[in-house]
């Protein structure tokens, strides 16, 4: 008899110590799980958002761009891996309509490590007739940098980016690096 009331003891003690350490180990899981406040931009996207307010005042500026908020296609095939996809900066006119593309490129975009997904993502907008303009995060534009990138046209009175006179070789081979990397480095 007495064996079995220390059985019963034994594994009641053994359950209490199972139900503390769940306890412990679900309120750890939770605490991971709890939301907490962030900035929606890096630093580096901070100092450049404010520098294209500052150069393009006439024009919206839109950071953190779902994809697929600027592109889409006439069956909607072909979108679904890319709309996860975003886009540093959308500078659209007074009409919304978008202008250029503005992507800063930090040091997990070089040319090894440039993944298919924004090689795809670089393609759709080309394709779309959407300019991109990239620069390194490592070395921002000033406002002159990014005002000289752009140019009014008289008749439609749409910023458009200008294409250098120098042209690169295709950047990731996807034939989009026809633009100069203007203060890049």
């Amino acid at each position: 008899m007495k064996a079995i009331i220390a059985l019963a003891v034994l594994t009641i003690i053994m359950m209490a110590v199972i139900a503390v350490l769940t306890r412990e180990k679900q309120a750890t899981v939770q605490k991971r799980r709890e939301y907490v406040k962030k900035k929606p931009l890096s630093n580096n996207e901070q100092v450049m958002y404010w520098r294209l307010i500052g150069a393009l005042p006439d024009h919206m500026v839109l950071t953190q761009v779902s994809l697929g908020r600027c592109l889409g296609t006439k069956d909607s095939v072909g979108l679904d891996t890319l709309t996860s996809k975003s886009l540093d900066f959308v500078i659209c006119d007074k009409a919304s309509d978008v202008v250029a593309v503005v992507e800063l490129d930090n040091k997990t975009h070089n040319h090894k490590t440039f993944s298919k997904e924004d090689e795809k993502k670089y393609k759709a907008l080309k394709n779309a007739g959407i300019d991109i303009i990239r620069w390194r995060a490592s070395s921002l534009p000033s406002e002159a940098d990014i005002r000289e990138r752009f140019t009014l046209m008289d008749p439609t009175k749409k910023l458009r980016a200008v294409k250098a006179k120098t042209h690169q070789t295709s950047i990731f081979g996807i034939g989009i690096g026809k633009y100069r990397n203007t203060g890049a480095g």
